[in-house]
């Protein structure tokens, strides 16, 4: 009988509990949550921040072309970051797109790495990439690429 009353009034203090906690939202966004305007879920902004690295890094000179692609992936990172401000999975993310816009070396992609860099100094100041992107620069992440060699070698001449 006395366990029985033990857990009678164990689900009682749960049910009146559940509502307290109905009200609290979620530290962590669901994966199965889409934000921005193309509606991307948080593996897809990882994966477009993947996908981005590995064209930039394949061909440097392509990467002022990747601004309007990776700018849907910023729009939703920051539409995460408004409906999930402690979500402790932002800041890496807003701090390798802040990288690789700068990589892009464009004045739109500057305005987006600012927006990105945003996020994590207002909303994570105290976390390892706020504290390692406060002391970088565009210059030292992503020097300007060498300019295109005006003369190709001519074949045949040595």
């Amino acid at each position: 009988m006395r366990a029985f009353r033990f857990f009678a009034t164990l689900g009682f203090a749960m049910v009146l509990a559940l509502p307290a906690f109905a009200d609290q939202k979620l530290a962590v966004a669901p994966a199965d949550e889409y934000f921005g305007k193309q509606k991307l879920s948080t593996l897809g902004i990882d994966n477009m921040i993947r996908d981005t690295t590995a064209r930039e890094n394949f061909d440097p000179t392509l990467a002022a072309r990747l601004v309007g692609g990776l700018s849907m992936a910023e729009d939703a990172l920051e539409d995460w970051a408004h409906k999930y401000p402690h979500d402790s999975w932002i800041p890496k993310r807003a701090y390798e797109m802040s990288h690789l816009f700068w990589r892009m070396h464009t004045p739109q992609a500057d305005t987006l790495a600012n927006r990105c860099r945003s996020i994590l100094f207002g909303q994570f100041p105290k976390t390892k990439y706020a504290v390692l992107a406060r002391v970088e620069t565009p210059s030292m992440v992503a020097p300007n690429p060498a300019p295109p060699n005006v003369d190709p070698p001519v074949a045949g001449s040595h």
